[in-house]
């Protein structure tokens, strides 16, 4: 039984502060990795939402703040939000649905508006423990108002300098760090401060809090592709804690089942609140034969990813990455 088999087995059997992107070094867009930018261009930033997007008129729209509130305002136009002060930030959104390995997950410099802002505007009550988001598409969530206060929860407007696009939630989305995609809704219609409230997916079983779990993606190889033996190929990926274990420290790829562990190469990074792209150059064998590739992420906080993933606080780490491919000769 190969190694992947059994650890899947095994599996089921056990059941702040904006920081200047560093480059290290390297500044062009690496053509041949995966992701081959830090900044995912926008029409390669991965879609998913409960039904299609919704295409809302920016003249028309209005977001009212509701609930318990201590002062009624007037519904917001968008040019309302745009005139408050401004912040930006790189941050990088990961759907829930797939954590290990999977593509959905990307990165984008946004600018917004700080969503405690908003509220001080209208005085939550002293009854109030959640923020409710209501959008276009039907769609509803809501986070704690201790969330919603924090210095870095935003309304994004912007994204990689322009105007949200529709698919990305035109014109306001949330930007709730350290959360997956279901936490971060898209064309927000209202804001509503309650006691309570049961989320969308909540109703239907899903996580309520729904925290980013420390993980890392392999991007190249892909799945069962062929390598060829006798050169030098480079690994590459993604990895990411969402700033819950005070970012990456670093990734290792392993190409023994586990073994051994080499170091990559940390190329891009930003805050924790943005993923670390990494590189390993690895001199493949004269050999035709399989290859599992892994590769594991460690926070500065200590703690790494392993096979079957770990639950620890303040929030667990996903199995590591493994992608089957195969050395062939020229």
């Amino acid at each position: 039984m190969k190694r992947r088999t059994f650890i899947k087995l095994s599996a089921i059997s056990a059941a702040g502060m904006v920081l200047p992107l560093q480059l290290e070094g390297q500044t062009e867009v690496k053509s041949l990795l995966k992701p081959k930018t830090f900044v995912t261009p926008n029409a390669d930033f991965y879609i998913l939402q409960i039904g299609d997007p919704k295409v809302l008129d920016a003249a028309t729209w209005r977001m009212g703040i509701t609930g318990l509130i201590e002062k009624r305002i007037p519904p917001l136009r968008l040019e309302d939000i745009v005139a408050m002060e401004s912040v930006e930030a790189t941050r990088t959104l990961k759907c829930i649905g797939d954590p290990i390995g999977t593509e959905q997950m990307s990165n984008a410099h946004w600018k917004g508006v700080r969503l405690r802002d908003l509220l001080e505007k209208v005085g939550p009550k002293p009854e109030v423990k959640v923020v409710v988001f209501r959008c276009a598409d039907r769609y509803h969530t809501a986070i704690p108002l201790e969330d919603a206060m924090r210095e870095d929860t935003l309304l994004a407007y912007e994204m990689n300098g322009v105007p949200l696009p529709t698919d990305h939630g035109f014109p306001i989305r949330l930007l709730n760090p350290g959360h997956y995609g279901t936490k971060n809704p898209k064309w927000i219609v209202n804001i509503h401060l309650a006691k309570a409230h049961e989320s969308y997916w909540e109703k239907r079983g899903w996580d309520p809090i729904a925290n980013v779990k420390l993980g890392t993606m392999i991007g190249t190889p892909s799945e069962g592709e062929e390598i060829t033996g006798g050169k030098v190929y480079t690994v590459s990926g993604a990895a990411f804690d969402a700033g819950h274990h005070g970012g990456i420290k670093k990734v290792e790829v392993s190409i023994d089942y586990g073994q051994t562990w080499q170091e990559a190469e940390i190329w891009a990074k930003d805050t924790p609140l943005a993923w670390v792209l990494w590189k390993w150059d690895w001199q493949v064998p004269e050999k035709a034969n399989p290859v599992e590739i892994y590769a594991r992420a460690t926070a500065n906080s200590g703690i790494t990813q392993d096979e079957i993933g770990l639950e620890v606080e303040p929030v667990g780490a996903i199995p590591y990455h493994m992608i089957d491919a195969a050395i062939v000769m020229p």
